[in-house]
């Protein structure tokens, strides 16, 4: 077209007047079709212009769901942010519910045999079968005598049931454990929830204080349970005795949901505490507990030793982040198989 110049009635294209400078929300969304921002209602992005709204724009165009989660607390603490928090916190859980799905496995669960009268059988029972000895053990007069009368509460049944092994995570949420570290961390949790959702899994965060996040026997959605964990403020000290102290407040509270098995607690940490006394002495407290470590630093391993040695467990180092989720489900794996991880 050399320099021709258009005019305004050829800038017109299928009705739309494009001499108008487009609207700045719209213009951003329309560059954005795998960004986090298409999933924000346009309303709740506020009158653009300003130089914070530009802003919050700006980095919600580059980034994906994924990038939306690491940086979920800091986009949170932004106040041109707020409107869009529990929007968010949704977007973030469906990131890690993503991640968590690409980790499951395929797991066989322990089972334990019983036997029961025939109208006392649970709904979950497998293998059922009649179990002639407990049947002639609680009616003896039945080889005596045929003619007496057989009920059903008479007859007593073999079966089996998926044996439950109670598990306390708990997990340290302090300002050393943010961005990806916290994101990844709530992809495992999601990878325990998912692969096991009727076990009696408690879970138990933890910074300047500790915060029950899912009860061992509470049932809830696997993002219900993420977005709880995503609104944990990721702050301050390293607490890390009442963390622990909590947990074991939480062990001996559920002890009643595992068939008689004590609660295996699996402690997530990087070893560093910055509030509290050293926390040591409550290795030997806990039934048993599983160690897992974040990051390479010496200086923390040697509490983490101490902790999972008295607790009669194992350590577990977290070298690289990634591995984290496959590490935790794992762990997670055993303990509910019934191995001892000592």
């Amino acid at each position: 077209m050399g320099g021709c110049r258009l005019k305004k009635k050829d800038l017109n294209y299928f009705g739309k007047d494009l001499s108008k400078p487009p609207e700045p929300q719209r213009m951003v969304r329309a560059q954005i079709s795998d960004s986090a921002l298409k999933f924000i209602a346009p309303e709740l992005l506020g009158e653009p212009g300003s130089i914070e709204q530009d802003d919050l724009q700006e980095q919600l165009v580059s980034a994906s769901a994924w990038d939306v989660a690491v940086r979920y607390h800091e986009f949170k603490a932004k106040r041109s942010f707020r409107a869009l928090a529990k929007q968010l916190r949704r977007l973030s859980a469906q990131a890690i519910l993503e991640r968590a799905q690409a980790v499951l496995g395929s797991v066989v669960h322990p089972l334990e045999q019983r036997s029961a009268p025939s109208t006392e059988l649970p709904a979950d029972a497998q293998q059922i079968d009649l179990d002639i000895e407990e049947t002639i053990e609680n009616f003896p007069g039945l080889l005596k005598n045929s003619k007496l009368p057989l009920t059903a509460q008479d007859i007593w049944m073999s079966y089996a049931i998926r044996r439950s092994q109670p598990v306390v995570l708990s997990v340290d949420t302090s300002l050393s454990m943010t961005g990806e570290k916290l994101a990844l961390t709530a992809v495992a949790l999601a990878v325990v929830l998912l692969q096991f959702p009727e076990d009696p899994i408690g879970i138990i965060a933890f910074e300047n204080e500790a915060k029950i996040i899912k009860q061992p026997n509470e049932r809830v959605s696997v993002q219900e349970m993420v977005e709880r964990f995503l609104d944990v403020p990721a702050q301050g000290y390293t607490h890390l005795e009442e963390g622990l102290l909590a947990s074991l407040k939480l062990v001996r509270e559920g002890a009643g949901h595992g068939q008689g098995r004590s609660a295996s607690t699996v402690l997530l940490t990087d070893g560093k505490y910055t509030a509290g006394r050293d926390p040591g002495y409550l290795g030997p407290k806990f039934p048993h507990l599983v160690v897992l470590k974040m990051g390479k630093e010496p200086a923390s391993m040697e509490l983490c030793r101490e902790l999972a040695r008295g607790g009669q467990g194992a350590l577990r180092e977290v070298g690289e982040l990634e591995s984290l989720p496959g590490i935790m489900y794992g762990v997670l794996k055993d303990l509910l198989r019934g191995r001892s991880l000592a």
